[in-house]
C-alpha cells in the first residue's frame, strides 16, 4: 500500500487530524502507541515556564506541529514517507522496510518477524526514538536521543548525518563500554529494517524541532505553521504556508541523501607508522597545542583533564541553571550527567578500536560532544602519529596491572 503523502493528501490529512484532536495535548489515553512531543525544545524555544506551555496560543502552535508530523511521518504502527519537493527517498528509506520494523511485536503467515524497533531497542530509546525507554535512567552513559539527528560514531564530518554503513556498523558491532549491545544475531535483512527506521525516527525528530524554530523565529504568538481556515479564506496564503513546511521538511532530508559523498576519505599511514619514531611524534603532538589532546584526556591520558562538560543533549536543559532545569526535569528528562572524556589507558573505544575508526574520532571530532574535530593544520600524517601513540598507551608500563613484588623468600625448613 502506497502511503506517500503527497500536498494535496496533506492538506486534507491536516483537515481530518483538526476534526479528530489530538490525545497527547487533550489528556485522553490512546490504545496505539504515540509519539510524544519535545516538549523540552518547545520550552528552551518557545517559552518561559511550563505553565506558559499551556496557554491556548502555544498548545494550538503545537498542536499544529503534532498535525503536521502524523501527516508527513504517520504513527509509531503506520509510518508515511511524504512526497516532499526534489527528494527521493528510495535510496534512504522504504515503507516495506519501515513498516518491518515498526508497530506491535508480531510475526506474519510466512514467519517473517515484525515490530523490531520494539522487540530490540523500545526499552532503551523509546516509541519516539528520545532516548526515554523504561531501562534508561538507569543506564549510563543514557540511550542515544535520535531526534537531534546527531550520531557521535561515524565517518561524516562535524554535524552531518551518518552513512547507511555507519548505523549499520553500529547495529553489528555494539558500542564498547556502553549498554548498546551488538545485533549480529539478527539477519542482514532485519538490520537493515532497524537502520531504516532509526533513520525515519532521527528525521521526524528533526523536522519536529525545525517545526518549534520557524515558530519561534518566524511566527508572532497567535499564527500557525497552517491555517486550515485559510483553505477557503485565503487559498494563496495557505499554499504558501503549506509550502514552507514541505520545504522545512525537505531541507532536513536532503543531507541525509548526501551522507555517503560527505564521508571521509581515510589516506594510508606514512611509512614508519606504528613504529617507536611514530609512536614518539603522536606523544609530542598529544601534548602540544597543536593537538590539545592532554586538555581533556589528561597528561597520564587517564580521561581526568576536563570533567566538568556537558554534551549538547545535556546542554539543552540548562543544568547550570537550577530553576530551569528543575522545569525541563518536570517535562521528562534525564538528570544532567557530565560527560567525561575517553580513558585512553584502557584501551576502550566506544566508536570502534580500527585505526580508521580512530582516524576518523580526531580528525571529524564527536559531534554533539566536546571532542572537536582535528585542526586544520593538522596533517593526516600527524593524526597516524596520534593515533599509534593512542594504541601504544594501553600497554605503557603506566598502564599495567603493578607486578607483584615477591615477599622476602623464607628458609626451607
Amino acid at each position: 500500500m502506497n502511503r506517500q503523502v503527497d500536498r494535496k493528501t496533506l492538506g486534507s490529512y491536516l483537515g481530518s487530524l483538526a476534526l479528530l484532536g489530538l490525545a497527547v495535548f487533550a489528556g485522553c489515553d490512546a490504545p496505539k502507541a504515540q509519539f510524544q512531543p519535545n516538549l523540552v525544545y518547545a520550552r528552551s524555544r518557545l517559552v518561559e515556564s511550563n505553565e506558559d506551555l499551556s496557554k491556548p496560543e502555544v498548545r494550538v502552535q503545537l498542536e499544529d506541529v503534532a498535525d503536521i508530523l502524523a501527516a508527513l511521518m504517520g504513527t509509531p504502527d503506520e509510518p508515511r514517507l511524504p512526497a516532499l519537493p526534489d527528494i527521493d527517498w528510495s535510496p534512504l528509506l522504504q515503507l516495506d522496510q519501515l513498516q518491518r520494523a515498526a508497530g506491535p511485536v508480531g510475526s506474519d503467515e510466512s514467519g517473517t518477524e515484525h515490530g523490531l524497533y520494539r522487540q530490540h531497542c523500545v526499552h532503551c530509546h523509546g516509541i519516539t526514538g528520545d532516548g526515554l525507554g523504561p531501562t534508561a535512567p538507569f543506564l549510563n552513559p543514557y540511550p542515544r536521543d535520535y531526534r537531534r539527528g546527531l550520531f557521535k560514531f561515524k565517518s561524516t564530518p562535524t554535524t552531518l548525518p551518518p552513512t547507511k554503513d555507519d548505523l549499520h556498523r553500529i547495529l553489528r558491532e555494539g558500542i564498547a563500554g556502553t549498554a548498546m549491545p551488538s545485533f549480529k544475531v539478527l539477519t542482514e535483512d532485519e538490520r537493515e529494517a532497524l537502520v531504516q527506521y532509526v533513520t525515519y525516527l532521527a528525521i521526524r525528530g528533526q523536522i519536529e524541532r525545525a517545526l518549534i524554530y520557524e515558530i519561534s523565529e518566524n511566527l508572532d504568538p497567535g499564527q500557525r505553521l497552517i491555517d486550515l481556515t485559510l483553505k477557503e479564506k485565503d487559498p494563496d496564503l495557505y499554499q504558501e504556508q503549506l509550502d514552507v513546511v514541505l520545504a522545512i521538511a525537505a531541507d532536513t532530508v536532503s543531507p541525509w541523501l548526501e551522507a555517503d559523498s560527505q564521508m571521509t576519505e581515510v589516506p594510508p599511514p606514512p611509512e614508519n607508522w606504528n613504529t617507536p619514531e611514530s609512536i614518539a611524534e603522536g606523544k609530542r603532538l598529544f601534548f602540544t597545542s597543536l593537538a590539545s589532546c592532554s586538555k581533556c584526556h589528561g597528561d597520564l591520558a587517564l580521561g581526568d583533564g576536563q570533567t566538568n562538560d556537558y554534551d549538547e543533549w545535556t546542554k539543552e536543559l540548562q543544568p547550570g541553571n537550577p530553576d530551569a532545569l528543575k522545569e525541563f526535569l518536570a517535562l521528562g528528562a534525564l538528570e544532567p550527567r557530565h560527560i567525561l572524556p575517553r580513558n585512553l589507558r584502557k584501551g576502550v573505544y566506544r566508536g570502534g578500536r580500527r585505526p580508521v575508526d580512530l582516524f576518523w574520532r580526531i580528525k571529524n571530532g564527536i559531534p554533539g560532544t566536546p571532542m572537536p574535530a582535528a585542526s586544520q593544520e593538522l596533517t593526516n600524517d600527524q593524526i597516524w602519529h596520534l593515533i599509534a601513540y593512542v594504541r601504544s598507551l594501553p600497554f605503557d608500563a603506566i598502564a599495567l596491572p603493578r607486578q607483584h613484588k615477591p615477599s622476602v623468600p623464607r628458609e626451607r625448613l
